[in-house]
């Protein structure tokens, strides 16, 4: 989606967004984004993840009454002994309440990995996305929350949410409720509809129905902040690579007053850094930790337009390989500053390079895998 988290919450102010993120505030927003999140989970994208080989690895749960279907309701074995997803099967249990989890999905669906990746470049979190498609009644899931906090879309049909607020601060695990009268009273509920935002903070407890005789499809990106220990280990990675005392090893064999004395050392040298960090560079480094988006784009770059979008796949702000030409370098600077653009909106900005040269520029950063190009 161009223009990352401030095209996603149009037309409101993504800064209030942003203060609900940063006040671990349950936010609703209704936006205009109807038909822009019906391009990120259209329907072919959801049967096409409806498979036999999706079942088996997890990123398929089919699942009613909040259980899993049992296996052999839905697999069936031909005569010759090759297994098969059975279809009416799946068209049967859908009239009676089936719901689909499709987990993942931004390992698989080009635009989708686009928007994490705008996301996490905005919020500093390692991002994910899954969907949840419900007929007829009730939900995937049942009352839980999560040790992370969601970002809910709401692509097709409408979705009744329900919230019974925080019951555990800053949760390391995610926990489920059997029951509603174990989730406590409802502290919040609204419905969905195509286009709506729903930001949930981590161990807030939540669930979700589809009004009955309805189908609803939403997605949820999952957004896993960084903690102290992750700055810790980022800072004492830094160390080890400045300061040969920090990488001495700890020997077990020691005496124990040898171990304090080595131990109070670091601990000297961790307090030291710790009183005038430099942060930018932890979150450059936590930033490339994360495994990168590599987009294909094999015969894009040879036919591109003005109407072609281009999206940038980097998972931080400002990654902008140093060994890059400078017109390559230019133009991704300035696709990480608008989270994207068009290629024929891109031209007029950057008015001191030739209309070719910038074209040229795109398709070598497609080429090298450092954005995506979507054409239609």
């Amino acid at each position: 989606m161009l223009g990352g988290v401030a095209a996603l919450v149009r037309p409101h102010d993504p800064a209030d967004l942003d203060r609900a993120f940063l006040e671990k505030r349950r936010l609703h927003l209704r936006t205009d984004g109807a038909e822009g999140f019906s391009r990120l989970l259209p329907w072919s994208l959801v049967n096409s993840q409806v498979t036999l080989a999706g079942l088996h690895s997890g990123r398929l749960r089919l699942v009613r009454s909040g259980k899993d279907l049992p296996y052999e309701t839905v697999v069936g074995r031909s005569k010759a002994g090759v297994l098969f997803l059975k279809s009416a099967v799946l068209h049967e249990q859908a009239n009676q309440g089936l719901s689909l989890a499709l987990n993942h999905l931004h390992h698989v669906s080009p635009r989708i990995a686009a928007l994490v990746a705008a996301v996490e470049r905005r919020y500093r979190v390692r991002g994910g996305a899954n969907a949840y498609v419900s007929f007829q009644r009730d939900g995937a899931l049942g009352p839980h929350w999560d040790n992370h906090d969601v970002l809910i879309l709401q692509i097709h049909g409408e979705k009744r949410w329900h919230c019974h607020g925080t019951r555990a601060v800053h949760p390391l695990v995610s926990r489920s409720y059997p029951t509603l009268a174990e989730a406590g009273p409802i502290e919040w509920q609204d419905t969905l509809r195509p286009g709506d935002v729903l930001y949930i903070p981590r161990g807030d407890i939540h669930w979700a129905a589809v009004p009955e005789g309805g189908c609803s499809a939403h997605l949820t990106l999952n957004l896993g902040g960084l903690r102290a220990r992750d700055m810790l280990r980022a800072l004492a990675g830094r160390l080890e690579g400045d300061d040969a005392t920090f990488r001495e090893e700890v020997m077990a064999v020691a005496s124990p007053d040898a171990t304090r004395q080595q131990l109070a050392t670091q601990a000297d040298l961790l307090n030291a850094a710790l009183d005038q960090p430099d942060l930018a560079a932890l979150f450059t480094q936590l930033d490339a930790e994360r495994e990168p988006f590599l987009p294909l784009n094999l015969g894009l770059d040879r036919a591109l337009s003005d109407a072609t979008e281009i999206h940038p796949a980097a998972r931080g702000p400002g990654m902008v390989p140093a060994k890059l030409p400078a017109d390559q370098r230019r133009v991704l600077t300035q696709l990480l500053a608008t989270d994207g653009a068009h290629l024929g909106d891109l031209k007029p900005v950057l008015p001191d390079m030739a209309e070719d040269a910038v074209t040229g520029a795109v398709a070598a950063l497609a080429s090298t895998s450092l954005v995506w190009l979507f054409q239609d």
